[in-house]
């Protein structure tokens, strides 16, 4: 199978993972700037990997254009962000991203990745400071929330490669 990754990333995490899956399954890995050059039609299987911003996986709508032409294919989306691996944030996450009709054409993934504030542009900054003094003023704050204040004071990662294993299974089987 001839396996395309695209992939959009602002701060590092998206196209890490772009470039493990390129060594694991040999397949091309191309930058979203450069993702015009690209015949999608030779491809059986396309990824499409990005990171989550306020709730919309970055740059979706590309992909989500070049689904009428991608028919038949493997498809999957693979979206990054600072929280953890929680099924229920994923599946409302993708929810709000990928239609029901879409959902059962493209089959979606989370990678953990982490934040990086270094990488982050003014605006992604202020909103995570924001959101860092929103978590922190709370009268009655939750362990979680109390547990969110604390992961989002400073940059950390937890990308992996093992984070790979459900979307190369998909991508293999």
């Amino acid at each position: 199978m001839k396996l395309l990754v695209v992939y959009y990333s602002k701060t590092g995490f998206a196209k890490r993972y772009a470039q493990w899956l390129e060594k694991d399954l040999s397949c091309d890995c191309v930058p979203f700037a450069q993702r015009r050059g690209v015949d999608l039609s030779r491809y059986d299987g396309v990824v499409f990997g990005s990171s989550l911003r306020a709730g919309k996986i970055c740059k979706l709508a590309w992909f989500r254009k070049q689904l009428p032409q991608l028919s038949g294919k493997r498809l999957a989306v693979y979206f990054t962000g600072a929280m953890g691996p929680d099924p229920q944030a994923v599946r409302q996450a993708v929810a709000q991203n990928l239609t029901p009709r879409e959902q059962e054409q493209v089959k979606a993934f989370y990678l953990w990745g982490g934040l990086n504030y270094k990488a982050m542009g003014g605006v992604d900054k202020w909103m995570m400071g924001v959101f860092r003094k929103m978590l922190q003023g709370k009268k009655n704050p939750t362990e979680e929330d109390r547990q969110a204040a604390r992961m989002v004071a400073a940059s950390f990662d937890r990308a992996d490669p093992a984070n790979l294993a459900s979307l190369e299974e998909y991508l293999t089987r």
